[in-house]
């Protein structure tokens, strides 16, 4: 039972960094998370939130200040929350990812012997704005119309004119957008509006932008604000609007239009060329995302090469494979994805490749029980991980090696325990995506045991 009372102030030493890059200390073995500390220092700290085994709290003041404090270079870091390490020093920032990596798999694979497992370092992110994309609510203020950010975990509104991790093109087109928002006296749904969401997708190496209005209804005076939006920012080249499902968590609804400009957007990746429409998914760290895809194929994918594609979004690391591969099936439960991927494959002339709107643990065991068996998986699932029954096809198939890129190294952990009576993991590179987060992503590559390997890292 934990004795501890809400409001206690006490010095603690921080022993650890947690998931979401808190600091951790210990009170009489109580696991105490507190915001904002770093490892090695002490500080004084007033517990907030009680819970069974473990507390939150936040600092009163710092005690020993750790070498690796550093100034936020974000005017609105400590009230926004979107980031949550720009108080730490980026080397010990990429340490800390690696170690939320190992801590994972120790706490969740016994099956494997970390002391002889190669776990590679952090790859930083080549750039630090890197975010192509952003979506940010409306918020009706004493000022007027703003863009802002919810602080992290409330309903708190947070203006912000200019985001430190988001590239100059979504910057600049977020705050020309809410100045002719508010030219036309536009406003939210609470006082009678209806503007819920802005989503901006710039792409700063093919100057090409999308605008996105998360809308309760459509009202005519969007066709005229669409123009003018048209007319002022060069890079903006379409422009939609969207209603959100009733019920839904995501943005985007069923009801998606563009109302000016073209339906797609363009951009290069490894010399792909790419056509994004409103609801396309795409990486929003593009340069660190063609490290990842690099790693994949110049070292791996051969001509013979049959390549499963779990998770694909709109396709692009399959058909970047497909360049070198015999054949790649890419699968995708989002049919938007699906259909975006179609007209990908169309403008690059790729016709190796056989895209699937489906579930990933119903089209998988299909294609191996239609004797299609893969020599190489890509599997790129969400937060959630894997279905126990992809890991029982993936086990099931023949496939020589698995590329898990994974967004939380808890799931690919527990995943990993299940697939290490069948495969052996090569290696372990965690990258640095989402720079200024604690927000750690993973190429592991496991082998097939007892299969001779023609190409090894």
């Amino acid at each position: 039972m934990n004795n501890m009372i809400k409001g206690t102030v006490l010095a603690l030493d921080i022993k650890g960094t947690g998931i979401n890059g808190e600091g951790i200390g210990y009170y009489n073995k109580l696991a105490i998370f507190v915001k904002g500390a770093i490892q090695k220092e002490k500080v004084y700290v007033r517990i907030d939130e009680v819970h069974d085994n473990y507390c939150v709290g936040s600092i009163s003041s710092i005690i020993e200040k750790s070498n690796r404090r550093v100034e936020p270079f974000c005017k609105y870091y400590h009230d926004c929350g979107a980031c949550n390490m720009q108080h730490i020093q980026m080397n010990e920032q990429l340490k800390i990812k690696r170690q939320v990596l190992i801590d994972s798999l120790k706490r969740y694979t016994h099956k494997l012997d970390l002391n002889n497992t190669k776990i590679e370092l952090t790859v930083p992110s080549p750039e630090i704005a890197y975010r192509n994309k952003s979506q940010m609510p409306f918020r009706d203020t004493n000022f007027g119309l703003a863009l802002g950010l919810y602080q992290d975990g409330t309903n708190k509104f947070v203006y912000v004119d200019d985001c430190a991790i988001q590239n100059k093109l979504v910057n600049k087109i977020n705050k020309k957008v809410l100045s002719i928002l508010i030219k036309h006296k536009q406003s939210t749904e609470k006082t009678g509006g209806v503007l819920k969401y802005l989503v901006v997708r710039g792409l700063e190496e093919s100057k090409e932008a999308q605008v996105t209005f998360i809308i309760s209804k459509y009202l005519d005076i969007y066709e005229t604000i669409a123009s003018e939006v048209l007319d002022s920012i060069e890079e903006v080249k379409s422009i939609a609007y969207s209603i959100p499902d009733k019920g839904s968590v995501s943005l985007f609804g069923n009801v998606t239009k563009v109302i000016a400009g073209k339906n797609y957007i363009k951009d290069d990746i490894l010399g792909l060329k790419v056509s994004l429409s409103p609801k396309s998914f795409y990486q929003l760290n593009k340069k660190a995302s063609e490290l990842v895809y690099k790693e994949i194929i110049d070292h791996y994918v051969e001509g013979d090469d049959i390549v499963f594609d779990g998770y694909s979004g709109i396709g692009v690391l399959g058909m970047l494979m497909a360049k070198k591969a015999k054949h790649v099936y890419s699968v995708d439960f989002n049919s938007d994805s699906i259909k975006n991927a179609r007209i990908i494959a169309r403008e690059n002339d790729i016709n190796n490749i056989t895209f699937y709107s489906d579930r990933i643990e119903s089209r998988f065991p299909k294609l191996i029980d239609e004797g299609i068996n893969p020599s190489i998986i890509i599997i790129d699932p969400p937060r959630s991980g894997l279905d126990d029954k992809v890991i029982e096809t993936i086990k099931k198939s023949k496939a020589k090696k698995v590329y898990y890129i994974s967004c939380n190294a808890s799931t690919l952990a527990k995943n990993l325990e299940k697939l290490l009576d069948t495969y052996d993991v090569e290696y372990f590179r965690p990258y640095d995506f989402f720079t200024e987060t604690a927000l750690v992503e993973t190429v592991c590559c496991i082998s097939r045991k007892n299969f001779e390997n023609k190409s090894s890292k």
